[in-house]
């Protein structure tokens, strides 16, 4: 008895050793394994498309076509943000006299505790706007800079992607290599499942955009934001860009809010329409819309989503929900890891 519950404790030693050497290598090689990862999850979601294209016009043909969707959607979404920043900088700048007066009722209303004479009102209240243009821009722009160092790091994605699906039947040969000879048959079948697995992701991924963008809209239409579908769908897309694409849209909607009414009901409104439904994103449409897609419960894309969160920030909270259906899949083919 004893003899076996030392071998079961070693066994789950060996198990939790595992696990943490796996969450240490995957967090210290995160700027290789993320564009790769990345780099993998486009391809699987191509090749579906690609190889109806390669039969036709060639390999070399489907990969160029790939590269170009990447290139297209790459630009418009950096041309996007870049876009809203400068919206977001002209609504501020022009907002000057509002913010001032702003300022200086402010001041007003706490005059008794404050004990500030009429005269420096509006001095103060020029100095508060000015500080804050020049704490809030080079924020902006630092916030674009780190976006950009994102999307440079993720220039070698293409290439990752290129070589992927050039290379493809030698990196199903090498995996096919490391299985076990009576799991071979087994595991191309699991290859495809896979494959299929990221397609559906991205199905997922399109449905989750939809619903937010549509929530937004709804949202701000009910406030009376001008060009609420507009400002929805902003606020959605640049989520593609962790924490910043959100503060960036999210900001925007704001300070539109604010310079078209004279209540800050509005803008309030706008911040809790975004928290809402941010919220609902994170917690409910996600876990559910890209779960049942992949075929696991919202537990378990919850959970994907917090590890990934820890590991890789952003891009794994992302990324480690088709890891979570993928090592399901390897889990039902595999009677060890079933539990």
């Amino acid at each position: 008895m004893q003899t076996g519950a030392k071998r079961d404790l070693q066994h789950y030693t060996n198990i939790l050793i595992f696990i943490t050497l796996s969450c240490v290598l995957l967090y210290l090689g995160r700027l290789v394994l993320i564009p790769l990862s990345f780099a993998f999850l486009i391809s699987f979601m191509y090749y579906p498309v690609g190889k109806r294209i390669e039969k036709r016009f060639g390999r070399g043909f489907s990969i160029f076509v790939c590269l170009a969707i990447l290139l297209v959607f790459g630009f418009l979404l950096v041309q996007l943000l870049l876009n809203s920043v400068q919206l977001l900088k002209g609504k501020f700048i022009g907002s000057r006299e509002k913010a001032v007066g702003l300022a200086e009722a402010l001041m007003a209303y706490l005059d008794d505790v404050l004990v500030i004479s009429p005269e420096q009102h509006e001095q103060l209240a020029q100095q508060l706007y000015e500080k804050l243009l020049m704490d809030t821009m080079p924020f902006l722009s630092q916030a674009v800079s780190i976006s950009a160092g994102m999307a440079a790091v993720l220039l070698i994605v293409p290439i990752f992607v290129a070589l992927i699906l050039y290379y493809r039947e030698l990196l199903v040969k090498f995996t096919l290599m490391i299985v076990p000879q009576h799991q071979v048959e087994g595991f191309m079948a699991t290859i495809r499942e896979i494959a299929g697995t990221y397609f559906k992701f991205a199905k997922g991924m399109a449905l989750v955009y939809l619903i937010v963008g549509t929530l937004n809209s709804l949202g701000f239409a009910l406030i009376g934001l001008p060009n609420p579908v507009y400002f929805g769908v902003l606020a959605a897309l640049l989520t593609f860009f962790p924490y910043v694409g959100i503060m960036i849209g999210g900001m925007a909607a704001v300070i539109v809010a604010w310079t078209t009414y004279d209540s800050l009901w509005h803008p309030f409104g706008v911040v809790l329409v975004l928290g809402l439904v941010q919220y609902l994103e994170a917690n409910v449409i996600f876990p559910v819309a890209v779960g049942q897609q992949l075929r696991i419960n919202a537990l378990a894309t919850l959970i994907a989503i917090l590890i990934g969160g820890v590991i890789w920030g952003g891009a794994g909270m992302v990324l480690f929900v088709p890891f979570a259906a993928i090592l399901k899949i390897l889990a039902d083919q595999i009677p060890e890891l079933r539990p």
